[in-house]
């Protein structure tokens, strides 16, 4: 991995800890190597325009998209409750906003999109942007995964 992905990859661990620390009051953890664990049924999008181009998705299988709304919003969900997309949206929001709050200038110099969420995994998915590193993160054994797209 180049320097710029480490640092990309760096920033992104941290965004995706304080938010699980903040805001679900959980730890999170980044997991090495191959996990083939994640479904990819819901998808976040959120898009950076700006000094940086690109796109930051999040995705979960519909188990683990659940207990995220359950931890985020603090109420028990049905899989296709409305309000696990919007978690989802946020979760991703929060994510990607922590990841560009710790970029120096000029690269902060960027707007981030609100965030669309489909659940039509990432079949089909093709980044636009020359540079993509995708991570997997653990929280409570629940996994999900995370591209981000330059």
């Amino acid at each position: 991995m180049s320097n710029t992905q480490d640092e990309a990859v760096t920033r992104l661990d941290s965004a995706v800890a304080e938010v699980f620390e903040t805001m679900l009051e959980r730890s999170c953890d980044p997991l090495e190597g191959e996990v083939d664990t994640v479904e990819g049924r819901i998808v976040a999008r959120i898009q950076f325009t700006g000094a940086v181009d690109g796109e930051c998705l999040l995705y979960a299988s519909q188990a683990t998209a659940s207990v995220t709304a359950e931890a985020l919003l603090g109420t028990p969900s049905e899989p296709h409750d409305p309000m696990v997309d919007d978690a989802i949206g946020e979760l991703c929001n929060m994510i990607a906003g922590g990841w560009k709050s710790k970029l120096a200038s000029p690269d902060s110099n960027c707007t981030i999109s609100t965030p669309a969420v489909t659940r039509n995994g990432l079949e089909g998915y093709q980044a636009r942007f020359g540079t993509k590193f995708s991570r997997k993160y653990s929280f409570q054994g629940n996994v999900f995964g995370v591209v981000l797209a330059f």
